[in-house]
């Protein structure tokens, strides 16, 4: 499954950040910025087709860059953007 996202109604603060991240972050970023929501890096992995722990460290990396937020669930975590 993909994700068909509409660029142009992103916020500028969230384009400008997502410029200066490296190529394999700026997906995941918009990403789990459209979600609106905390997601779990599954639901971000089956969005984009990508494996679930590519994704989970990806969004630790985002976390550490203080882009992401992360919420403990019983045993799952969520991650939403900041």
């Amino acid at each position: 499954m993909t994700l068909k996202i509409k660029v142009e109604k992103l916020p500028r603060k969230v384009l400008e950040t997502a410029v200066k991240l490296n190529d394999p972050l700026k997906k995941i970023y918009i990403t789990l910025y459209s979600c609106r929501e905390p997601v779990t890096p599954e639901e971000i992995a089956e969005k984009l087709g990508y494996a679930r722990a590519y994704v989970h460290m990806r969004l630790c990396q985002l976390e550490s860059m203080d882009l992401a937020k992360r919420i403990n669930e019983e045993r799952r975590v969520k991650f939403e953007a900041i």
